[in-house]
């Protein structure tokens, strides 16, 4: 075997692809700005007040590779508050919440009362209004943002 040769490559050629390699990733950089702790795609906010909870606001970006989707919460024919069965996430207790939307990329964590699931959609004995928004796709990865499950990297 050829020892200039490597996988069928001679090595000058070789090493001009790597370095058209480094060059061309040395110009990639992220979609937003990094902080000086490094890119946020989401923050934290601690709500005051008889509802309280943390209010989890996304990045654009964050929320698009996020691949967070809503659902507006509805109404039964038997007047029950119904929303997606995907919206409902439970925390170590046993606990049952949707995510709702209040306004746009945010989020806030909110207890319900499943009274039964019929299928894709669970009827609540408590929860939000009828036209709130929920999370129904990302709801986990809101929940881990909202605890900080995957620390800093």
């Amino acid at each position: 075997m050829d020892a200039m040769r490597v996988h069928g490559l001679r090595r000058p050629a070789l090493a001009a692809g790597l370095a058209l390699a480094v060059a061309a990733l040395g110009g990639c950089r992220e979609i937003e700005s990094e902080t000086s702790v490094g890119y946020q795609p989401a923050k934290l906010q601690e709500l005051k007040g008889e509802r309280g909870g943390t209010l989890v606001t996304f990045t654009a970006e964050g929320a698009r590779r996020t691949g967070l989707k809503t659902a507006v919460v509805g109404r039964s024919a038997d007047d029950m508050v119904v929303v997606p069965h995907a919206a409902l996430i439970y925390d170590a207790q046993g606990k049952t919440y949707v995510y709702t939307n209040p306004k746009p990329l945010s989020f806030l964590r909110r207890e319900v009362r499943v009274d039964r699931v019929e299928g894709a959609r669970a009827l609540l004995g408590a929860g939000p209004r009828a036209g709130t928004r929920v999370v129904t796709v990302g709801a986990a990865e809101v929940y881990g943002t909202e605890l900080d499950v995957a620390g800093s990297h």
